[in-house]
């Protein structure tokens, strides 16, 4: 089957990925291009605040907008379907329902799937935390194990931010049910690092007096339905294990030649470009920068938006422009008991901070999908609603 054509002569962009570095390069690419973008989902999924459907601060309609609107508000043409393979060489790409679509250049913007690390038992009978769905069904079998009776225990595996985030959320819902216990394993030797240390030490202060054991220094070797098994012997009773020990890099990487190995990310040039092809570009978490580089949310929309101008200037024959990412200050959010705020070694905590990171929130999300018809204004509604609710209930 030969490559499918937009019409016209057109430069064909592809676009692998459709959340934050994917749509902030389809954002910037104008009607000069036939952009394409692919996803299997039909939603954009807000990832920072995943861990707020734990506790139900959030409901899964907060989190999502539809990429088809997004994309066709910006010109393109969306297209919902897995991108099964990449043939940069030939310049083009093929879905797994089996349609193969040509490119003259490609940004490939597939973040990551979830690392177990090998360990036993980790994909069958712990929780991943890493979409909506799956924080929305963690939140669901919660509830089921708190209307439960007896005494039962919780095990979150993982104690860099998203573990450390799903603890808060637990705590903001169950912290008065005595009978639920909580232990978070984590394999190196303190909370959230590459933070400042006081970070840790204010989690653990938070969690004094409660039902809540932290086990650093303690990697875990196998999970059971009813056991997490930790180096050394030591095993945890577990009534629900949540997962969240990490991302890796998804297949395609590799079997599209832009990583050497499987479980690798694709190594990009200062100007995010592949050190393997031309005409690929590589964004997101998915990318292999020169400088290594946290993976959030807002050094992607830089990156999508970098990429966008240098896809336009590698067409025109232009020199490329080096990635240069904006530092920001991060938001980290602990339940209810608190929120921190941390630019590079200097950190502010306050439960008022909770505020001001909900506003990054709703400022991005209309950014993404202004409310300029009553679909989306209404979305934005809901989402205001919501927030003020919540804020009420932090802050009272």
């Amino acid at each position: 089957m030969r490559p499918a054509r937009p019409r016209a002569s057109r430069p064909r962009i592809a676009i692998v990925g459709a959340n934050f570095a994917g749509l902030a390069a389809a954002r910037q690419l104008g009607c000069e291009f036939a952009v394409t973008v692919f996803d299997r989902s039909a939603s954009f999924e807000w990832l920072p605040n995943i861990h707020e459907l734990i506790s139900g601060v959030k409901r899964t309609s907060d989190l999502r907008l539809p990429r088809r609107r997004i994309v066709a508000r910006a010109g393109h043409r969306f297209v919902r379907a897995e991108v099964a393979a990449i043939d940069a060489a030939a310049g083009h790409l093929s879905t797994i329902t089996g349609r193969t679509f040509g490119f003259d250049a490609c940004i490939v913007a597939v973040g990551g799937v979830d690392e177990t690390y090998g360990v036993r038992g980790a994909d069958r009978h712990a929780m991943p935390f890493k979409s909506v769905d799956d924080c929305a069904a963690i939140g669901r079998e919660l509830a089921t194990l708190a209307r439960k009776r007896g005494r039962k225990s919780v095990v979150i595996v993982g104690g860099g931010l998203e573990g450390v985030e799903a603890l808060g959320e637990i705590l903001r819902r169950y912290s008065r049910l005595d009978r639920l216990v909580i232990t978070l394993v984590e394999a190196g030797s303190r909370l959230l690092p590459g933070t400042p240390v006081r970070l840790d030490a204010a989690v653990r202060a938070h969690c004094e007096g409660r039902n809540v054991r932290i086990l650093t220094d303690s990697p875990v070797i196998a999970v059971t339905p009813k056991q997490v098994r930790l180096r050394g012997g030591v095993t945890v009773r577990s009534d629900l294990t949540i997962w969240t020990g990490g991302v890796t890099a998804p297949p395609l990487l590799n079997e599209a030649g832009l990583a050497d190995k499987p479980r690798q990310w694709a190594p990009v040039t200062a100007a995010l470009r592949s050190k393997r092809f031309d005409n690929v570009f590589v964004i997101g978490d998915a990318a292999a920068l020169p400088h290594p580089l946290a993976k959030q949310a807002y050094y992607a929309l830089q990156m999508g938006e970098c990429a966008a101008e240098n896809v336009r200037r590698a067409l025109d024959g232009r020199t490329l422009r080096d990635f240069k990412p904006a530092a920001k200050p991060r938001l980290i959010a602990f339940g209810d008991l608190d929120t921190f705020l941390v630019s590079g070694r200097s950190v502010v905590a306050s439960r008022g901070l909770a505020a001001l990171k909900e506003a990054v929130f709703q400022v991005t999300m209309a950014e993404i999908d202004p409310p300029l018809n009553p679909t989306a204004l209404g979305a934005l509604t809901g989402r205001l609603g919501s927030a003020a609710r919540d804020l009420a209930q932090r802050l009272g």
